[in-house]
């Protein structure tokens, strides 16, 4: 006769074994539920654009933010980067990033100026010369002014923006010691340079700037308008002979935007490391240009090219002659029923106001 204990246990096991499958079934189902989730959390986005991976402006601007913003989400966002026009030229990545082709691109705003012309402003000569100085102003006024204006209405949002540092007149030949030496220089130019280019005398030649080294070396132009910074990826100092350190004959200005709503998409969190990371990439970039545009200006003096400044007389010509251009992109926007003369000024404040 089988004692009651162990008949209690032929009967408890049975139940016991459901019992543990059913644990086990839960474990199982719940550990695959937190790794649906993680993966839910865990957020690749696309990136591209148009420089060189060893361009400064690539590793010091738009992967420095990509890498920042992946530290400051603790791995939770990461980005698949696609350099050297791997998506696209420059002046067609507005447009991959306004239709989801990419998720963030580099947009130069000086390649749109049909869908961005208020933007444009911060391509124009202004009264400053350190790029930190024109980044803080340009920003002020994109943050408080044109995202909505005209970023938002094209699906795009900047997370960051700078300007380069002014550019200098740079020549294979002659110095530049008045205005009557700028009459009749072939140089190179872009967008609207090319019109200052032509109030102070020259002769505008619109080129690729891949194109410059070239085009000086076979004296298809006089020389360029460029920063220093910029030498060195176009080889500008193996041909140039001359340039100037005081004057500002414009400059470019360059944003990085996410697509809108993508933007809207992403946790709050998430945007909020994103307009962290953009504050430090901008005072990164732009700082790594103010003190390279020093160092550079000693090396390449150390090389043989002649840097030197304009005198007070020839400054205030050259800003008086300019000075037109910039009241007429003004002007020719406003007859577009467009804020042209409100931004301009706007501008001029916000360059005083970060001095």
């Amino acid at each position: 006769m089988r004692s009651p204990n162990r008949k209690f246990c032929f009967l408890l096991l049975p139940l016991l074994t459901v019992l543990a499958v059913a644990l086990l079934g839960g474990c199982t189902k719940a550990a695959q539920q937190q790794e649906k989730t993680g993966a839910k959390e865990k957020i690749t986005l696309k990136l591209a654009h148009s420089f060189p991976e060893n361009h400064y402006l690539a590793k010091e601007g738009g992967v420095y933010w990509a890498e920042t913003v992946k530290n400051l989400t603790q791995g939770r966002v990461e980005f698949q980067i696609y350099p050297a026009e791997q998506m696209g030229k420059a002046d067609v990545l507005l447009d991959q990033v306004r239709n989801k082709v990419v998720d963030v691109a580099y947009v130069g705003v000086g390649y749109f100026s049909d869908k961005l012309p208020l933007s444009t402003v911060g391509q124009l000569p202004a009264d400053y010369l350190s790029s930190c100085q024109g980044t803080k102003a340009y920003w002020n006024l994109l943050s408080n002014n044109l995202i909505e204006k005209e970023f938002t209405p094209n699906n795009v949002r900047p997370v960051f923006a700078v300007v380069l540092p002014p550019y200098q007149i740079v020549t294979v030949d002659k110095k530049i010691n008045s205005l009557n030496d700028l009459k009749g220089l072939k140089i190179r130019t872009a967008g609207i340079q090319s019109l200052i280019c032509e109030a102070t005398g020259g002769t505008s030649v619109n080129l690729p700037a891949p194109e410059i080294f070239t085009a000086m070396q076979r004296k298809v132009v006089d020389g360029t308008y460029l920063p220093f910074v910029s030498f060195k990826p176009y080889q500008i100092e193996k041909i140039a002979k001359y340039s100037t350190s005081n004057v500002n004959m414009g400059t470019f200005a360059v944003t990085y935007c996410i697509n809108e709503s993508v933007w809207q998409s992403l946790p709050k969190d998430i945007q909020q490391a994103m307009i962290q990371a953009g504050k430090a990439t901008m005072e990164n970039l732009c700082r790594y240009q103010d003190e390279n545009t020093q160092k550079l200006i000693q090396e390449f003096k150390a090389m043989g090219i002649n840097i030197y400044e304009v005198d007070q007389k020839t400054l205030s010509e050259l800003n008086q002659r300019i000075k037109p251009v910039l009241d007429d992109w003004a002007a020719k926007l406003d007859k577009r029923g467009l804020p042209g003369t409100e931004t301009l000024r706007a501008y001029e404040k916000a360059v005083a106001d970060a001095k």
